[in-house]
């Protein structure tokens, strides 16, 4: 079987209000039908179609704040309430605390370690790799997962050879604010395409992107808009190419932010889940909240009760 998982940091099911939303007029028709025909917001419940199940997901775990990156991604990936266990939330980059949480297990290392494939699939730029080995920034909880399976991070040259997914889906990134004025663009479609045709290497393929949370945290509105749109457009091109006999596809993120334009601060919303799949319906069994991804997906591939 080949998983995937793809993460969108900060997307929260927020209010029907155009004025500060992008989910409540973005022009997504395979995201829309993903929820029933349904926008993602607030008033959106557990929703289940002929291909889809929508699950509205508790970031909050029972822990007072808003959640954070570091502990919601930690959640994610370990099935352990983290914030709850820190007393807190806490982000972006995670505390040592965090990192020997995910050091003693992750969904990452349980793949590996039952002799089966997982990688991240998104690559990073030299300066990336340069400013980790100097000590001057933290890999975020879910590289720090991936490292401690002894996976390798993708980079520039695994993006060339067509590896990997750009975070930004198209690969525009890469020549308009990177300088690889060569680097390979695809269409939406064409990305969602090639994410399906990757994810036959592995067992597991982790997309992750930090656009979303960002935009949710400086703006403007219209970017916001336009990289759901943009994710549509790839998640037609994925489900066209997909087999749901295969495996899942997963959506998922760890807080809300992006529903919210104009407080750069996370929300408290409840997330979107969709599950995709020919076993979306067993992996949905009992859940409700972030701390049921890492279990339920291991349940579906058969290691763990």
């Amino acid at each position: 079987m080949h998983h995937i998982i793809i993460f969108l940091d900060g997307i929260g099911l927020g209010d029907d209000d155009p004025a500060i939303n992008p989910f409540a007029v973005i022009n997504a028709p395979t995201l829309h039908q993903l929820a029933g025909g349904q926008r993602w917001l607030r008033s959106t419940p557990y929703t289940e179609t002929e291909r889809s199940i929508f699950i509205p997901t508790d970031p909050r775990l029972g822990v007072e704040g808003r959640p954070q990156s570091a502990t919601g991604q930690a959640s994610i990936l370990t099935g352990r309430n983290v914030p709850a266990e820190l007393g807190r939330h806490y982000g972006p980059k995670p505390t040592p605390q965090i990192r020997a949480i995910l050091d003693e297990n992750n969904l990452f290392k349980a793949i590996i370690e039952a002799n089966l494939s997982a990688t991240l699939i998104n690559p990073y730029p030299p300066q990336f790799f340069e400013v980790i080995q100097r000590g001057k920034r933290l890999p975020s909880s879910i590289q720090h997962a991936v490292l401690s399976a002894n996976i390798s991070l993708k980079t520039v040259e695994d993006y060339y050879q067509g590896e990997a997914i750009s975070p930004d889906w198209t690969g525009i990134g890469w020549t308009t604010f990177l300088g690889y004025q060569d680097a390979p663009v695809y269409t939406p479609q064409e990305a969602g395409q090639r994410l399906a045709k990757l994810a036959q290497k592995y067992n597991l393929t982790f997309f992750s992107t930090w656009i979303t949370d960002e935009i949710g945290h400086r703006g403007p509105f219209e970017d916001g808009v336009a990289y759901m749109q943009t994710f549509d457009g790839v998640m037609e091109g994925l489900l066209n190419e997909w087999d749901d006999d295969n495996g899942l596809i997963i959506i998922t993120s760890d807080h809300g932010n992006l529903e919210q334009q104009g407080d750069r601060r996370h929300t408290e919303n409840d997330v979107p889940t969709i599950i995709i799949g020919k076993e979306r319906h067993r992996f949905a069994e009992g859940f409700s909240k972030l701390t049921d991804i890492t279990p339920n997906l291991l349940r579906i591939m058969g290691l763990a009760d």
